[in-house]
């Protein structure tokens, strides 16, 4: 068995980390002002702030279950019998579902579509973790029982200013009707649920407030992991809470705990904003490797 791995580059992966593992990315589409856009080959951060500064609108597009299947041809052709997709939360992207309704199109071709129930850096060591796991010969079935332990004891949470790009996306599983016709507080925090969707926890009005917040469910896992906890930030490295406020106070509260902080990409920012902060923690994920 050949197993081939595959993302979209909301997963954040660096070159060196892509070439290593020879992961195959599949471009966010994006949807800006009726203008169709692939994150980070024709679009990066950059240019989505100076739209923003213009106004322009845009969204999260459909991924093409065509352009999945020429994309999945590619890898038969370079001898590839088996797929995994690591895929975003099913309840923020169609990646998954349109991988599965791949499966069966392409002749000697077996499909798997993980939904890792986050999004950004996160979604990359899910990446990182299967490849490990594929290089020291663990089969499908056993990375997907590995995988699925590692998300059941990972959790992501979002601080964000309003829910105006969510909601405008379907992607709000609770509060809709009420926070539908309002700008939330400076900060509201939610988490990415089981079902994948962004669902909301609580409302603060100072941004210290949330932090917080957050601070306290952290310590809840960090007493029994210490340095055996993974915590990753994910903001913009403009956004001077995000730089100056959550990654030190991060750093200082919880010194054992290993801290990666990652620039947020396009797609991210569209989803909820350039101003959001994901955060996520649980065991660092090289102790999934083996059972």
């Amino acid at each position: 068995m050949q197993i081939a791995l595959l993302t979209d580059s909301a997963a954040g992966l660096e070159p060196q980390l892509l070439k290593k593992y020879q992961v195959k990315v599949i471009p966010v589409p994006l949807e800006i002002n009726g203008v169709r856009y692939y994150e980070d080959r024709d679009l990066n951060l950059e240019q989505y702030r100076d739209m923003l500064a213009d106004k322009l609108v845009g969204s999260i597009a459909q991924v093409r279950v065509a352009e999945l299947v020429k994309n999945l041809e590619q890898l038969v052709a370079q001898g590839y019998d088996t797929v995994l997709g690591i895929c975003p939360a099913g309840g923020l992207s169609t990646l998954a579902t349109h991988l599965q309704a791949c499966s069966g199109q392409i002749a000697g071709l077996t499909i798997h579509a993980f939904d890792t129930q986050t999004i950004g850096r996160l979604q990359g060591q899910f990446v990182e973790a299967s490849a490990e796991m594929i290089a020291k010969g663990d089969d499908i079935q056993t990375v997907l029982r590995k995988l699925g332990r590692m998300r059941r004891q990972l959790q992501t949470f979002i601080a964000l200013t309003d829910l105006k790009s969510l909601q405008k996306q379907g992607y709000v599983s609770n509060g809709k009707s009420f926070f539908s016709k309002k700008i939330l507080p400076l900060q509201t925090l939610g988490e990415i649920n089981e079902q994948g969707q962004f669902e909301v926890l609580n409302t603060k009005r100072r941004a210290k407030n949330a932090y917080a917040e957050l601070q306290s469910w952290i310590y809840t896992n960090y007493d029994a992991l210490e340095d055996r906890m993974q915590i990753t930030i994910v903001g913009d490295y403009d956004n001077e809470a995000f730089r100056d406020h959550w990654v030190p106070n991060l750093r200082q509260d919880f010194p054992k705990a290993k801290l990666e902080f990652a620039q947020m990409g396009v797609a991210t920012a569209l989803t909820f904003g350039l101003n959001s902060i994901l955060v996520s923690w649980g065991p660092r994920w090289q102790e999934f490797l083996t059972e």
